[in-house]
């Protein structure tokens, strides 16, 4: 009977021990989210929605200066193009598209500064900057 009881009190030390250390990203807004996770371990991964948009403004400030489309490039990386004609009447949700979007891997990082640069049809650079992306934020640039 002892070696009965010896054996089930360390069965359940065993399973407290172990069910309470399960590892993995407790992190609701990672792609790879476990709710079966108890501890974080650091492997979360995070990918944010990026959006570009231009107002009527900058769309007649390009034109007017014979400029037909834009190129948007991200960490030196063509990410998408638009027309100098396409503009949005306010700024775009999340859930929209605006004129240029792209999902950037941001790996294990909850904030990352990414480059951009806007070029024109003819590739000359209009705008060369940084913006920080932040998880779970809406991620949105005005050209």
């Amino acid at each position: 009977m002892k070696i009965i009881t010896k054996i089930f009190m360390l069965s359940v030390v065993g399973l407290t021990l172990f069910s309470c250390a399960k590892p993995g990203c407790t992190d609701p807004s990672a792609i790879n989210y476990s709710e079966s996770a108890k501890k974080d371990d650091g492997s979360c991964l995070y990918k944010e929605k990026l959006i570009f948009w231009q107002d009527q403004a900058t769309s007649e400030l390009v034109q007017n200066a014979g400029i037909t489309g834009l190129y948007v490039y991200v960490d030196g990386q063509l990410i998408g193009s638009t027309l100098a004609t396409n503009y949005w009447t306010g700024t775009p949700s999340c859930s929209q598209s605006g004129n240029v979007s792209a999902e950037i891997d941001m790996g294990n990082q909850i904030v990352k500064t990414i480059s951009y640069e806007i070029k024109d049809n003819n590739g000359n650079s209009l705008v060369n900057d940084t913006y920080t992306m932040i998880s779970g934020d809406c991620n949105i640039i005005q050209m």
